[in-house]
């Protein structure tokens, strides 16, 4: 059953999206500030005051990401408004991946680095990501000052899918597959908006970008409450 707080972010996620497909600003302009404010109010709402390192880690991670996502709504004023979006995502993944960190059961081996295979797929993503990417940013005068910044980011969100895989079977199950699947989710909504922003722009990005990372960071969420719940959520 949906906590309250928890209806509330996926009414507002609702709005957002419906704002996404039919191009209407107003609703995007006052939906997507609230999705993290609604996201961290129905994290705290769950958990009730049990607060622990990882819990503070989260809270801090989502405030990151609600300074991503207002900085990306005035990108259209100055480019400059992208790199504090960045640099606002950036904290986000450093703080996510210290979180992932810390399992419950840390008497279990860790699948890294001596199951280095369990990675070469997302190695191989990010690399020819980046090899795509990369001549058309270099290539232009306008974003070949942030060449640098993007492959920082690009590999600051591998790091944070990594310690998402290396979790695995040091925490409950459910834990395990929404937080991995959240951390995915969010890497193929950034990856899109470099794609739709640097390589190709395509119709109705935004669409696929909004509802890619809105699940990516309620599944990071509700797997990091599991974490530490005795029931399922």
């Amino acid at each position: 059953m949906f906590k309250p707080l928890e209806t509330l972010f996926l009414l507002v996620a609702a709005i957002e999206v419906m704002g996404e497909l039919t191009g209407n600003n107003l609703i995007r302009f006052i939906a997507k500030p609230l999705l993290m404010i609604t996201l961290i109010g129905f994290y705290i709402q769950a958990v009730a005051g049990k607060w622990n390192k990882v819990h503070k880690l989260m809270v801090a991670a989502f405030f990151f990401s609600w300074i991503g996502d207002v900085a990306l709504m005035f990108v259209f004023k100055n480019e400059n408004f992208f790199l504090l979006g960045l640099v606002g995502f950036l904290m986000a993944h450093i703080l996510y991946a210290v979180a992932f960190s810390n399992v419950t059961d840390i008497n279990t081996e860790p699948l890294l680095p001596k199951k280095f295979l369990t990675i070469i797929p997302l190695l191989i993503y990010m690399v020819v990501l980046l090899a795509l990417l990369l001549p058309s940013l270099y290539g232009n005068e306008h974003t070949k000052p942030i060449l640098i910044p993007v492959i920082i980011y690009t590999v600051a969100i591998s790091t944070m899918v990594v310690f998402s895989i290396n979790r695995y079977k040091r925490v409950n199950k459910q834990s395990f597959i929404f937080v991995l699947s959240g951390a995915l989710l969010f890497m193929f909504s950034d990856s899109i908006i470099a794609i739709n922003k640097f390589l190709s722009p395509f119709f109705s990005a935004s669409i696929y970008i909004m509802i890619l990372y809105i699940l990516g960071q309620y599944f990071i969420a509700k797997g990091v409450l599991s974490q530490f719940s005795k029931t399922k959520l």
